[in-house]
């Protein structure tokens, strides 16, 4: 039988032990030199939004600032790097530093996301479709910015390397997805401008009466539902073939938190999962969503308040270092089989559920 893995973030035991304090300034160094030039081959010169010409993009972040502010200490939090061991990633960061991306205009940051940017939009029964749409647009663009530099940074890694090959594969698949992020951006902003209430699909809302220890918001790309059902044939590179996401926020507000998840109105590929989902307590369905992210995302802010010792759940440690990338010795190999055991929403027990009272911001 063809053997297949998937690759884990981060560094492993061996490497920590030879990765000593000169190697981790020359690393830095290194890829703190590549990422500022592939930040700067990848700036746009119009905002993504309006579409004027724009010199100086707003620092926005993909998390609403005040659900930050709310798990912050002295400003400052934690984020995946608690988790994943990489000697370059500080352990903590600040309000101005988390999640933030540069490539709309500060008119449109100001303006465009107001609705759901809004405290007091959530002591209502559930966000407006206008909210969700607004939410859409944020992920989005986060995810734009994201490939955008991902696609410079390939091609100069290739120069500095001499890996061709290799960051050539790479940077198609960024292509991919960036087109494919573009078109989903260009259906929620139309979608805010709409009269009509019917563009998004929530499939979960729930006000919860504690403040939660984590903060987050992004599109993530399902592989498998709770019955190992495929959501997302993930290792398809078809051209017809297009990767669907589901959108998840978790937002700790003053006294109480809100939890979500919806898609795109009509989009059929996670109709078994919504139902599966549903069935389920509101205990399991926080167990899912935060399994969900510690899985599938890096993109998630802690309370800095928490105990060191919960962050050293191995299994916890384990899960966040878990990536789609897949090692196999065969072309034939069945990478989508040993992808839907990774990414088990049915692990959900193994790590702990900062959604859960237990770990409540006091």
């Amino acid at each position: 039988m063809d053997k297949v893995s998937l690759l884990k973030l981060g560094l492993t035991e061996d490497e920590k032990n030879t990765f000593d304090n000169k190697k981790k300034v020359e690393f830095s160094k290194r890829l703190g030199s590549l990422l500022k030039v592939s930040r700067a081959d990848a700036k746009n010169d119009e905002c993504f939004i309006c579409e004027k010409e724009c010199s100086s993009f707003c620092n926005s972040h993909s998390v609403p600032k005040f659900c930050l502010q709310n798990i912050s200490v002295a400003g400052k939090f934690y984020h995946s790097g608690n988790l994943v061991d990489m000697p370059m990633l500080d352990k903590d960061k600040g309000l101005g530093e988390a999640g933030t991306f540069k490539i709309i205009c500060r008119d449109c940051d100001s303006s465009v996301f107001s609705d759901y940017e809004n405290p007091e939009a959530y002591y209502q029964e559930g966000p407006t479709d206008k909210m969700l749409a607004q939410i859409a647009m944020k992920n989005h663009l986060k995810s734009i910015s994201k490939r955008q530099l991902e696609i410079q940074l390939y091609k100069n890694i290739a120069k500095e390397f001499d890996n061709h090959e290799m960051m050539s594969h790479m940077e198609a698949i960024a292509s991919t997805d960036l087109k494919e992020y573009i078109d989903e951006f260009k259906y929620a902003k139309k979608a805010c401008q709409s009269k009509w209430d019917n563009n998004y699909y929530l499939s979960y809302f729930e006000s919860i009466p504690y403040v939660f220890p984590i903060a987050f918001q992004n599109n993530i790309a399902l592989v498998s539902d709770l019955e190992g059902g495929t959501i997302n044939d993930i290792y398809n590179h078809l051209s017809d073939y297009v990767i669907k996401s589901v959108h998840i926020c978790v937002f700790p507000l003053e006294n109480h938190s809100v939890v979500m998840m919806f898609c795109r109105n009509g989009e059929n590929r996670y109709s078994k999962f919504f139902k599966q989902f549903k069935k389920l307590s509101s205990e399991e369905k926080l167990k899912v969503i935060n399994y969900i992210i510690f899985s599938y995302s890096e993109d998630y802010y802690f309370y800095k308040g928490i105990d060191q010792d919960i962050l050293g759940n191995e299994n916890l440690k384990d899960v966040a270092k878990t990536t789609s990338v897949s090692v196999a010795d065969s072309p034939f190999a069945d990478s989508l089989t040993a992808a839907k055991e990774s990414y088990d929403l049915n692990k959900r027990d193994t790590i702990p559920n900062f959604l859960s009272e237990t770990y409540k911001v006091v």
